[in-house]
């Protein structure tokens, strides 16, 4: 039995979260056959997926093209989503014939709708699994963006037509309605959790007693514009960055990408400075870490992803501006002084759905 796995290129958050499930799926059902298709980041991926195969980083869905973390850019991603469109039927076909003469039994989407259309096409069950789908995204700009409204809408009608294809919808927490599956089973959160402890990870990084340590968090789009000078004045954190930044600082300090397993870097955060992103925030939650949030702009998942982060954590707002300007040390302060909360959340998503994947490749666990 052989499972395919597509995974969008969007961000960090479907990479990290497919991953997981697949270091699961590893552990749990060793002699089940699995290989991947995403054009995520290489590096992340390499680090991330260790023996299971990359067969191909074709992009097959755009999501959402942007300037950085916090700056969408909807004529591009218009144009680039027409342009894949345009290419539908051909790479359906081929796509199709790929799967069966690989002897592919099972495709798993998070959250590439074309594939699950080949998957049918080709006679094989599909599995989607996410906490949205791109037609509700586009939709939801749809509503907020009238001047684009009518491309928005019909690249979400092509995409729910692809997801109606999928044989099942394994629906993460802080999910959109999926409307466009038939048949879906909700999940647990899947998240990664640190494997070592908070003073472990300190100690790695030569952090010293009694400094608070602030993780940037800003996925795999980065941000610009960040002035990061006023902070060399907080001299009671540390803060932690992975982005390349022109800028020399006593406290700030830089991480090569991959060069710590990310969770262990925010459970041993006193904060996670980031915009709202299901990975960082399922990460955050997962690991007991506060969270001082910017608005990613009128992205449609970021009110479900807050209404998580104000119920199972410590959270603070800050402006794209104040932020930009490093003008951090009294949201900081204020954040910490908020009181713990006591709702929690199921993480164990990873293994559940690992399980479930199982299943329906025949293998028993």
């Amino acid at each position: 039995m052989k499972i395919r796995y597509y995974i969008s290129g969007h961000g960090l958050g479907h990479a990290s979260r497919s991953c997981h499930i697949l270091s699961t799926l590893k552990s749990i059902a060793p002699d089940l056959e699995v290989e991947v298709s995403s054009p995520a980041q290489r590096w992340f991926l390499d680090n991330m997926l260790q023996k299971t195969p990359l067969v191909s980083t074709r992009s097959w869905d755009i999501g959402v093209i942007q300037h950085d973390s916090l700056q969408l850019d909807l004529p591009a991603t218009i144009a680039a989503t027409k342009a894949l469109y345009r290419q539908h039927d051909q790479l359906l076909e081929a796509e199709a014939a790929d799967l069966k003469s690989a002897g592919v039994s099972l495709v798993v989407c998070d959250i590439p709708p074309l594939p699950l259309a080949a998957a049918e096409r080709a006679g094989i069950p599909s599995v989607a699994i996410g906490n949205f789908d791109w037609e509700w995204i586009y939709r939801g700009l749809a509503a907020d963006q009238p001047e684009h409204a009518s491309e928005l809408l019909e690249l979400a009608e092509q995409c729910a037509d692809d997801y109606r294809r999928a044989t099942l919808m394994l629906r993460l927490p802080m999910a959109s309605p999926c409307a466009s599956f038939s048949n879906r089973e909700d999940v647990p959160l899947v998240a990664r959790q640190a494997r070592c402890s908070k003073s472990q990870t300190r100690k790695q990084l030569g952090i010293a007693a009694g400094k608070k340590i602030a993780l940037l968090s800003f996925g795999g789009f980065g941000i610009q514009q960040l002035e990061l000078a006023p902070l060399a004045l907080l001299d009671d954190w540390v803060f932690l960055c992975e982005q390349e930044l022109d800028l020399t600082l006593p406290n700030l300090y830089r991480l090569r990408s991959g060069e710590y397993f990310y969770p262990d870097l925010v459970a041993a955060s006193d904060v996670v400075i980031t915009k709202p992103g299901y990975g960082i925030v399922s990460e955050a939650i997962a690991n007991h870490c506060a969270v001082l949030y910017t608005p990613r702009g009128n992205f449609p998942e970021e009110p479900l992803l807050l209404t998580a982060l104000k119920r199972y954590t410590r959270c603070r707002k800050i402006s794209n501006e104040q932020l930009r300007r490093g003008d951090w040390q009294q949201p900081l302060a204020e954040l910490l002084a908020t009181p713990a909360h006591e709702a929690t959340l199921a993480t164990n998503g990873a293994e559940v759905v690992a399980a479930r994947l199982a299943e329906l490749a025949g293998v028993a666990v």
